[in-house]
């Protein structure tokens, strides 16, 4: 039972490759060398989504925690960014798709954070008193 689920991973492995393979070929057959600028197009975008992935992932983290949320609505739409840009990176249509669909998908937006406390005035008793500055 495990040497088929490995055989199985393997053919995934490698049919998928394959298949984009083929589809750029189909692709180049019909548009040309505009192929290359789409391909590397996709690559310097994915590259730059990762780098801005990098850059942020701190702060948003920082500011949900702050905000009193939890932060595993940023870990999840980190977690797609970065799944996106990979894609974009891997050569081919199929795998450009996944990345913008990773990147449409819309996620849950963190509950609204309460407003602060306001200061409350005393109502009621007033407490005098006397003070004196002691220099």
């Amino acid at each position: 039972m495990v040497a088929m689920r490995a055989w199985f991973l393997v053919i995934i492995a490698l049919g998928v490759p394959a298949l984009e393979l083929v589809g750029i070929y189909l692709i180049w057959r019909e548009i040309g060398a505009w192929t290359l600028i789409w391909l590397a197009g996709a690559a310097l975008l994915g590259i730059w989504l990762l780098r801005q992935e990098h850059v942020a992932f701190v702060p948003r983290i920082a500011q949900a925690v702050l905000d009193g949320h939890t932060p595993f609505a940023v870990l999840f739409a980190s977690l797609r960014r970065v799944m996106a840009g990979l894609l974009l990176i891997f050569p081919g249509a199929g795998s450009d798709l996944l990345a913008v669909l990773l990147l449409l998908w819309p996620g849950r937006r963190p509950p609204e954070s309460p407003p602060p406390p306001r200061a409350r005035p005393p109502q009621g008793e007033v407490i005098d008193g006397e003070f004196r500055r002691m220099d």
